[in-house]
């Protein structure tokens, strides 16, 4: 915990408390106006104690001291909050006169006198305590700052607050360099099936990031049938969660197996006769093969390749490796780029110039540590671009600040001492998730609001502020996300900015197996506990239990299980997350955790919940997802008074219980089910949409088996704040068709569904109304969703024609799944467009980036103008198309012209088994990959296309005028031969000059025999600057490079 975010929450909530009716009942008014002014006047001094206790232990041991009072009065505020609520709620009459009540306190409620005193006394017995702490802080001289300059997240980054991709962490050619050798090693062949191979360097100098380049190396995906990337990290929590990761990563299930053995036969299972390539990220001992892994996965898969990171020589020599690359350090000039890349987002070359000394500067200071260049390049980015600005992160003291390990000295700390103190809360909070597991970007959020981490901002909404909070840590450099993730949903985290947060946090949180803690201390008393173990079932130490201060202990996964009757005496905690099949219920007393705000038991094997749930009125996260065995909640649910998220999808419910639109401050509800809420076939009263028209404050709603409906109801015109919304209605397994009646029904039920114009996505599954609603149509969708981004049509199976949708000003991805009534696609797709507003023609689909068509079996026509053709010829379509993806469309018999007008990216079409041709793309620029085409002859002019994937189109005649092809993949595992369209179109490149080119072929070993040296087809191959060829699932294959000449082959043998 950091003490001045906290000390200044607290006075937060003691200012908030003063004119709560809550505490007026119990008559503390005047004692917490007391702990309320010294706690403003001690807060002055903390933003100084935190920055050195981290060097001084007698300022440490003080604010220690001071913490464990923060947390007691924080703890107090809880208890006044609630027993005086109890209170209120027991007065005769709501028209009783508080006035008179207030000054004479026990006048009418003498019953509850001793209460009234018992918590009197605590708060004066809190401020006594304080008076003294704060006389001792007076010997050590802390500067003070005034509360109003507290520093809260920065807006001078503002100009990079968008969910945008950072830009891959690549300069220089050293590491280009580097991956090309291990690229050629690892796709050659050796005298072992299973190479081991070691990327070595010390803790933030590139690692990963050479790994993941390799990873995602084209030649390693051609040249491995299955890969796996494995964190295995200093604090991996265990062999079972290790095998797991695996074998998911290569498409296999494990089901309830929780045992290292049996968990290896299963990886055998998947393995057997396949090639692999498995990455192993920061090994620390080299028992995770050697002992765990090595024998299952030589003695089944035919081929292996191994790639491990290491910060330590001796273990990479002990797991066996063949070949040891040690990264460098970057150079001054490379590490200059890498900050440059960070700071500089626009490229803007006049301040670069202007700052490239100083900027040398702290790029020496970094030590050419990649790591340490991306968190100083994320201090760099919150600041001012002045030479000023640049020279107080140069000179600041904390880039020698002591009483630090010496790996976590100079920039990891000075980046973490710049962070806003909220920032810094969350990121401590980050080292508690285990690190074979994702930092999930809407849990984070939860949990940060849960313990008080965020700051209310205005009329923002907290998970809104919680999600500035998220990026900014991204753009800082210490959230790591998933490139290939454009939203951004998931992140890792750096081993060494995880272990600098666990360093800064150690005095009270943990992460592992508690019983290997070492808790023994008075002084210390743990509040944060994130269980990580291989065993069956975890107890606590006795310590913890004695103690009684948790206000976080997190469990995910099995093993392991947890005592439940120890749990229950954990009266304090706040954050409660306990994820796996072995956790089959709740603490008996979970209506005794007043304090408790996140309950998490998402993938739990509990089957019901108690009543007395309905007691927790702090509550604020309820996450019951996946609980395959839970069909009903309590109806006390609806007493959850400070609910705002509610996550139900994925359960078996029958019904949600009356009382739901009781909880007015929801924002968040999935997996709403309008159910029977008994035996019947349809809602009883109180069961249905109504009961959401008192949420206004949803941000997310998902509803469930809307076809149970009786009708419909206006019920989400008032949320103004609704972000996004799905609406689902269970498909039927059958060919049973819906009646007229039921079709009218849900009809209605959609139309009165209109969404706020708020909304930015939108899933609409398993409608089966003849037309869309209303507020689809073309007079309504331009206002009605103005600001919609991401829109799903699933299984609308029903609807013949699609919606305006191209008068959408911001969408930006569209799929449209399973619609079999739907027979063309013309201008009605297009609708009328968007209106530019300065005379320029109107534009359809102006923000779209990617397009999708899934299983369109019907699908005949597809044109970008119907019969009234005109207006639409002049209309401009498609202003930032990325992708289209065509799935599954089996009578489609041409793309629409115009597209091909389109500055477009990607091209995907499988499945389209009456298209002929596909030419005339001068704009397609990344790839086209035609799959599964059964009548495809053709593939012509795509001159700015580089790369083109072909699979299992056996009609394929002519592939020609690719003038910028830089990569041919064939796949066809069923012919003896080469297709004559692949000869003749590398008969006519031959005169190309360009040397990147590669072909790429998975084919039958027939096939390849006539292009090995000496056979007729060896004059063609030969002039082809790289080939990659396999066969026979990888185990024979054919490597050749024209430049410098290598080639390799086992087809001879």
């Amino acid at each position: 915990m950091v003490v001045d975010a906290f000390g200044g929450k607290l006075v937060e909530r003691l200012i908030n408390l003063a004119e709560e009716k809550a505490i007026l009942v119990l008559g503390v008014k005047t004692e917490l106006h007391k702990l309320r002014r010294r706690m403003e006047k001690i807060t002055r001094v903390l933003k100084d104690a935190e920055r050195r206790r981290i060097q001084d232990p007698a300022i440490n041991a003080w604010v220690t001291e001071l913490k464990h009072f923060m947390y007691d009065a924080d703890d107090l505020i809880d208890l006044c909050l609630i027993q005086g609520s109890k209170l209120l709620a027991d007065q005769p009459s709501k028209s009783y006169d508080l006035n008179f009540q207030f000054k004479f306190p026990f006048f009418p409620c003498c019953h509850s006198v001793p209460l009234r005193y018992e918590i009197a006394s605590r708060v004066k017995r809190l401020t006594g305590r304080l008076e003294e702490i704060s006389k001792d802080k007076e010997s050590f001289n802390l500067v003070e700052y005034k509360l109003n300059t507290l520093d809260v997240v920065s807006e001078v980054g503002s100009q990079h607050s968008s969910d945008s991709l950072p830009e891959p962490d690549v300069v220089g050619w050293g590491i280009r360099d580097a991956t090309r050798k291990l690229v050629e090693l690892l796709v050659g062949e050796g005298e072992q099936k299973c190479r081991l191979f070691a990327i070595v360097g010390m803790g933030g100098i590139g690692k990963t990031t050479l790994a993941q380049i390799v990873y995602d190396n084209y030649s390693i995906q051609d040249s491995f049938v299955l890969r796996s990337w494995v964190s295995v990290s200093k604090h991996c929590s265990s062999e079972v969660e290790l095998l797991k990761v695996i074998i998911r990563n290569i498409g296999g299930s494990y089901g309830d197996v929780t045992t290292t053995g049996e968990l290896k036969l299963i990886l055998r299972s998947e393995l057997v006769g396949k090639s692999f390539f498995l990455v192993l990220d920061d090994v620390w001992q080299a028992n995770v093969w050697v002992d765990l892994l090595k024998n299952t996965i030589q003695s089944a898969a035919a081929k292996v390749g191994i790639l491990v990171t290491t910060r330590d020589e001796n273990i990479a020599k002990k797991m066996g490796v063949v070949h040891m690359h040690n990264v460098s350090k970057l150079p001054v000039d490379s590490g200059w780029e890498l900050l440059c890349k960070k700071v500089f987002v626009n490229r803007d070359g006049a301040e670069m110039h202007k700052l490239r000394d100083i900027g040398i500067q702290i790029v020496t200071k970094c030590d050419g540590l990649p790591l340490a260049i991306k968190t100083i390049a994320g201090v760099l980015i919150m600041k001012n671009p002045t030479t000023r600005e640049w020279e107080k992160v140069l000179n600041s003291d904390a880039w020698t600040v002591g009483g630090l390990p010496e790996e976590l000295q100079g920039a990891l700390y000075l980046s973490y001492e710049d962070l806003p103190s909220a920032l810094k809360h969350c990121f401590l909070h980050c080292s508690l998730i285990p690190p074979d597991r994702a930092l999930r970007r809407i849990d984070l959020a939860y949990e940060w609001i849960a313990e008080g981490y965020v700051q209310a901002k205005g009329n923002v909404s907290l998970e809104e502020v919680a999600d500035e909070y998220y990026m900014e840590l991204i753009r800082r450099s210490f959230l790591q996300p998933d490139l290939n993730d454009d939203y951004l949903s998931e992140c890792t985290m750096h081993e060494l900015l995880r272990t600098l947060a666990q360093f800064l946090a150690c005095d009270e949180s943990f992460s592992g197996d508690p019983q290997e803690a070492n808790i023994n201390s008075s002084m210390t008393k743990l509040r944060r506990l994130s269980i990580s173990s291989s065993r069956e079932i975890v107890g606590l130490p006795p310590v913890i239990v004695k103690q009684n201060c948790l206000r976080t202990l997190m469990l995910f996964s099995t093993p392991p299980s947890l005592d439940m009757h120890i749990l229950g005496r954990l009266s304090y905690v706040r954050v409660l997350i306990l994820n796996g099949k072995k956790i089959d219920r709740v603490p008996d007393n979970i209506g005794e955790f007043i304090h408790l705000r996140l309950l998490d038991l998402k993938f739990t094997g509990i089957h019901e919940l108690p009543d007395s749930i309905g007691s927790l009125t702090s509550l604020e996260f309820l996450n019951l997802e996946d609980c395959e065995s839970l069909h009903t909640i309590p109806e006390s649910i609806a007493k959850l008074c400070n609910l705002r998220c509610l996550r139900l999808k994925g359960t078996p419910l029958s019904h949600v219980p009356n009382g739901i639109g009781k909880l007015e401050h929801l924002s968040y509800l999935n997996g709403f089910v309008i159910g029977s809420g008994g035996d019947g076939e349809r809602p009883q009263e109180g069961h249905n949409l109504e009961e959401l028209q008192s949420l206004k404050n949803l941000r997310i709603l998902h509803i469930s088996s809307l076809e149970m409906a009786l009708s419909g109801a206006s019920v989400l015109s008032n949320k103004p704040h609704l972000r996004q919304l799905m609406l689902h209605c269970t498909v039927r397994n059958t060919i049973q068709l819906h009646t007229v009646q039921e079709t009218n029904r849900i009809e209605q039920v959609f139309d009165k569904l209109s969404p706020p114009s708020s909304l930015e996505k939108l899933v609409i599954d398993g409608f089966f109304g003849s037309r869309y609603p209303k507020w689809m149509s073309s007079t309504m969708i331009s206002t009605s969703l103005i600001d919609l981004t991401i829109l799903h049509l699933m299984n609308c199976i029903s609807c013949p024609q699609l919606p305006p949708l191209g008068q959408l000003p911001e969408l930006n991805y569209l799929k449209v799944g399973n619609a079999s009534a739907i027979v063309s696609i013309g201008s009605e797709f297009f609708g009328s467009g968007v209106k530019d507003g300065n005379g320029k023609p109107q534009t359809a689909f102006p923000s779209l980036e990617y397009l999708i068509f899934d299983d369109m079996p019907n699908l005949e026509e597809w044109s970008f103008s119907g019969q009234n053709s005109e207006e639409s010829s002049k209309m401009v379509t498609f202003g930032h198309l990325r992708q289209v993806s065509l799935h599954i469309c089996p009578k489609l018999k041409a793309l629409p012209r115009g597209l091909n007008q389109v500055n477009m990216h990607r091209l995907y079409i499988e499945g389209a088994h009456s298209l002929t041709t596909v030419e005339n793309f001068p704009n397609l620029t990344e790839w086209l990959q035609v799959i599964n085409n059964h009548r495809l002859a053709q593939v012509s002019n795509l001159p700015a296309l580089r790369a083109l994937i072909v699979r299992d189109c056996p009609m394929l005649q002519c592939v020609e005028k690719l003038d910028s092809l830089l990569r041919l993949q064939l796949i066809d595992t069923m012919s003896s031969s080469l297709p004559e369209w692949l000869i003749t179109f590398l008969r006519e490149r031959q005169q190309a000059h360009d040397d990147w080119f590669q072909l790429d072929l998975d084919c039958t070993v027939q096939a390849l025999k006539g292009f090995i040296k000496g056979c007729p087809g060896w004059s063609i191959l030969e002039q082809v600057p790289q080939v990659v060829a396999y066969a026979e699932n990888k185990s024979k294959y054919l490597l050749y490079t024209k430049e410098p000449f290598s080639y390799k082959t086992n087809l001879e043998d």
